[in-house]
């Protein structure tokens, strides 16, 4: 992807250079001066890559205190990075003494595409388990001094210690409503059954098979590209992934399967995005370039940043926009988001649905007031109609969960 302004090469094509060299050898010359070095970190941290990008990278006329900083700072991503993989191992152990079967979600089981797991950034350790073995894993994690975060969500349950967060999900994140999710649960149905022993740098985890990881993936990028926004993390994820595939083996695993849930579409563009960002390995089955969409996602991705980071009314955008990127009524979809905020902070009322209408003048007039008071972003209906509808422009054409 050649980017330049003014014959300088901008911020983000900087950024996409280090990747494509440090994730698939590109080779490509990187020119900057010491202003850009730091605006490129800063553009790293929001995408959520900073150790990806800057791990091979040597700024050049730079001065010993931005080095320094950079070095501190890669140092201490790295520590964090490697104390989320132990905890990885940890949990194994847990439900592997408590007879209790379970996979890891993205983390460590992305990290292992990676030419060196270590690059990818971990946060919480995300597994799922059998919606019949979850209260065995509830009593599993407190037996060994977990405490249970008391906000209920209802596809995961938080428990946490002083060295972490472990998120149990009881279904991947992304999955559709109705009928269309449905058909990706049938596809998820063996995830576990078909599960894979990897043993990292640190120990042994259970991964997902390379097609229920894969699906994962998508249905995780879809989730937060219809919501807050996608980052470079996320396409670091599936390029790196989908580079392990030869064309004949990606669509033995994956087009019947993919076009069935209407997902095959997304996966050719976001290789297509792949190849035109990192000049990762290019696949035929991608198809004919799209130029104007890929483009379009591309400029989505900085736009927002890593779960929406760079976007501050990203969210607000979100509660006018679909989980399937359709197109709907303004005011059917403000109540449809409304409804799913009173469901996460007041759980009860998903059976006692004649309270909703209490939740939304709560939390509605609640938002409006920090508002007012400045601490939320203000709140312009045209401006966020706006952009909300450009980003549903770009996503309908995705055809998510057509097909």
């Amino acid at each position: 992807m050649a980017v330049k302004e003014n014959n300088e090469p901008k911020i983000e094509q900087i950024l996409l250079d280090l990747l494509a060299n440090t994730l698939f050898g590109a080779g490509r010359k990187i020119e900057s001066d010491t202003l850009k070095w730091s605006l490129v970190w800063r553009e790293a941290y929001v995408q959520a890559v900073t150790l990806i990008a800057f791990s091979g990278a040597s700024p050049e006329n730079c001065d010993e205190k931005f080095i320094s900083l950079i070095r501190n700072k890669l140092q201490n991503d790295l520590r964090a990075v490697m104390h989320v993989n132990k905890e990885h191992i940890r949990l194994h152990k847990i439900m592997t003494d408590a007879g209790i079967p379970y996979v890891i979600l993205k983390g460590a089981a992305s990290a292992a595409y990676y030419p060196d797991p270590l690059m990818r950034v971990m946060g919480d350790v995300d597994f799922l388990v059998d919606s019949a073995d979850v209260e065995k894993a509830c009593n599993a994690l407190e037996e060994k001094g977990f405490k249970r975060n008391p906000k209920e969500h209802e596809k995961h349950i938080v428990y946490f210690d002083e060295n972490g967060n472990y998120e149990m999900h009881i279904t991947p994140a992304g999955v559709p409503k109705g009928a269309d999710g449905d058909k990706v649960r049938d596809l998820l149905k063996d995830i576990i059954a078909d599960s894979r022993e990897y043993e990292t740098d640190f120990g042994i985890i259970r991964v997902p098979s390379d097609f229920h990881h894969g699906l994962v993936i998508l249905l995780h990028t879809c989730s937060h590209l219809t919501s807050e926004g996608i980052g470079l993390r996320q396409l670091c994820d599936w390029a790196t992934f989908v580079s392990h595939f030869s064309d004949e083996n990606f669509c033995e695993i994956f087009e019947e399967k993919l076009k069935s849930v209407g997902l095959w579409k997304f996966a050719q563009v976001l290789t297509q995005v792949s190849v035109k960002c990192f000049d990762c390995p290019g696949h035929s089955w991608t198809g004919a370039e799209d130029v104007v969409l890929i483009d379009g996602v591309i400029r989505d991705i900085f736009k927002n940043g890593n779960l929406g980071q760079k976007n501050p009314t990203g969210m607000q955008e979100s509660l006018l926009i679909t989980g399937n990127g359709k197109k709907e009524s303004f005011i059917k979809q403000i109540f449809s988001s409304m409804n799913e905020i009173v469901y996460f902070y007041w759980n009860f009322t998903r059976k006692f649905k004649i309270l909703l209408p209490f939740g939304w003048l709560y939390f509605g007039g609640r938002y409006v007031i920090r508002s007012l008071m400045g601490k939320r972003p203000k709140i312009d209906i045209k401006n966020i109609k706006a952009r909300a509808n450009t980003r549903t422009d770009l996503y309908d054409e995705l055809d998510l969960f057509k097909n």
